[in-house]
């Protein structure tokens, strides 16, 4: 049976690798590219909507899974909880926007181009709000991301507590 801890760090590292694909391939090159393009960001953005599923559900079940660490000064440990949290409502937030976003599409979606996900049903003007209110939320949770990332490496480079061994592979520990 995987562990808690396991499994938080195969979601952590899934979900940036996937959020790395909806960095790199923006809505623009989905434009251009076409319907294979739409349909591989369609997919991709239902895997990570099981990824956000599963690690939401974890939190309101358990709560965070880690705590602030000893090292850390006052404003750090308020900040460890806040941006934690953060990440673990933004994450779902920003895939149900892109949800929203592909409901709102006036033509049929395909998640990697065979699990149909949408009707067709929505209008253009609909869809361009959606998409909007989708790239303002992926915008958010960057900020977020790279603020957290930032938060991390301070911690592991300024205070030396290991921060970064704890949610890297075994493997890695020796580089850090």
């Amino acid at each position: 049976m995987m562990t808690r801890r396991t499994l938080i760090k195969w979601l952590h590292w899934l979900s940036a690798f996937l959020i790395l694909y909806f960095f790199l391939v923006e809505p623009e090159d989905v434009e251009r590219m076409g319907a294979v393009a739409l349909a591989t960001h369609s997919g991709v953005g239902m895997v990570l909507a099981v990824v956000a599923l599963i690690w939401i559900s974890d939190y309101l079940r358990r709560g965070l899974a880690g705590r602030a660490g000893p090292k850390l000064p006052g404003w750090g440990k308020r900040f460890h909880g806040i941006v934690h949290r953060v990440l673990y409502y933004g994450l779902p937030a920003t895939v149900l926007t892109g949800g929203l976003a592909g409901l709102a599409a006036p033509y049929v979606i395909k998640a990697f181009g065979v699990i149909p996900i949408t009707f067709g049903a929505g209008t253009k003007n609909l869809h361009e709000l959606a998409e909007e209110l989708h790239e303002l939320a992926f915008d958010a949770l960057l900020i977020v991301i790279i603020a957290h990332t930032a938060f991390h490496v301070w911690r592991h480079v300024w205070l030396k507590d290991n921060a970064l061994r704890i949610m890297a592979p075994e493997r890695l520990h020796r580089y850090l």
